[in-house]
């Protein structure tokens, strides 16, 4: 806390001295009681510094724990933000390795003009009226039980 000048006594009066006979008993004495009266300024203005120097002391050491306790907290939190994006990176590669599948697969697959070229010649073959195998020698076999009659 600063100290107001106003507020303090002012300086001692030097000694002059000149000495006159039967007053030079009240000249020390009063000397002396502006020598204390000046040593008990100096103490309290010095228990005024003290006491403002232990409070920025404690200032000091709270804004200190303050400051290492935010640290620890940010510290943790840089954490857990680093292990999640570590996280959200092997998600990211394992979507790239499922596309890139994909895309392999799609390269594998039918093309359109391919498909509209099959649809032609099954079209054109018309499958529907193919007769298998049984069915071609039941149709023998009744076209000879027919001749027999």
């Amino acid at each position: 806390m600063p100290v107001q000048e106003s507020a303090l006594p002012p300086p001692p009066k030097k000694h002059e001295g000149i000495l006159k006979f039967g007053h030079a008993q009240q000249q020390e004495a009063s000397d002396m009681s502006g020598i204390t009266t000046d040593v008990n300024t100096l103490s309290r203005r010095l228990r005024l510094l003290e006491e403002g120097f232990t409070n920025l002391r404690r200032f000091f050491q709270v804004t200190e724990e303050n400051m290492i306790s935010k640290n620890k907290h940010y510290s943790a939190e840089i954490k857990t933000i680093t292990s999640d994006i570590n996280e959200i990176r092997k998600e990211i590669q394992e979507l790239r390795d499922k596309l890139l599948l994909v895309i392999r697969e799609l390269q594998t697959a039918a093309r359109k003009e391919d498909v509209k070229v099959l649809e032609k010649y099954i079209n054109l073959w018309n499958p529907i009226k193919f007769v298998s195998q049984n069915e071609v020698e039941q149709i023998i076999n009744e076209v000879l039980e027919k001749k027999q009659q």
